[in-house]
């Protein structure tokens, strides 16, 4: 079941012009990328034999640093998108493209997985949304699996509803929009939600509005 909203952001218009958006640390929604980024990719632990599934590829930049892994399985909606990853990921032979949307991903690539990563993907499902994937991420990793999240993030809904508040005094439409329109994460009903499922979680914050959480599972999990 694909999600709700899976076309309105699938970003094809803005594929050329992305890898310069998100170099704009101005701006609140791309402030922190790189070390969140590069947080996720230190918090994977890869080995040489893992095998990793990323929802929601794009232009490759999370992908670019991984240092090398025995499968990657990307899977994005945006083949524009994917066109400018190709370009950046001659070093990962055994990467494979999936073009479909995140929730259907585990259709086309079935695990187990030891690995899932994911960075300002998922503020684009619906709370249930966000949830139902955790469920489907927890069946796909192998015992003592790992999955990564970097994204937009909010406390709460209090927290999510201050936030407009006080950017709609800094007369900054942009993120007052991208608050009220996407659906970032509300960070403790997904943490709760993780836990039920099993996982040991951690959390790092990065900047006002991104956050990093790491989901384990024990190797008995």
């Amino acid at each position: 079941m694909a999600s709700q909203f899976g076309s309105t952001f699938k970003h094809d218009a803005e594929a050329e012009g992305y890898d310069l958006d998100v170099q704009n640390v101005a701006d609140p929604i791309r402030t922190g990328y790189d070390k969140l980024l590069e947080w996720v990719i230190e918090q994977a632990a890869f080995t040489p034999d893992s095998r990793v599934l990323e929802l929601g590829s794009g232009t490759g930049n999370l992908s670019c640093r991984i240092p090398g892994c025995a499968e990657l399985v990307a899977v994005d909606l945006s083949d524009q998108m994917e066109a400018i990853a190709r370009t950046k990921l001659g070093h990962l032979s055994h990467r494979r493209f999936v073009q479909c949307d995140i929730l259907d991903a585990f259709d086309y690539a079935p695990g187990p997985f030891d690995r899932v990563l994911s960075t300002y993907t998922i503020h684009h499902l619906t709370e249930t949304e966000k949830h139902a994937l955790f469920v489907k991420i927890r069946r796909s990793l192998a015992k003592g699996g790992r999955a990564v999240f970097g994204d937009l993030m909010v406390k709460d809904r209090s927290t999510l509803e201050a936030k407009i508040r006080e950017y709609g005094a800094k007369d900054d439409q942009a993120t007052v929009e991208a608050l009220r329109d996407e659906f970032f994460w509300l960070l403790d009903p997904s943490i709760q939600k993780l836990e039920e499922l099993g996982f040991k979680a951690e959390v790092k914050r990065f900047s006002d509005l991104s956050y990093g959480v790491l989901a384990a599972l024990g190797s008995h999990g």
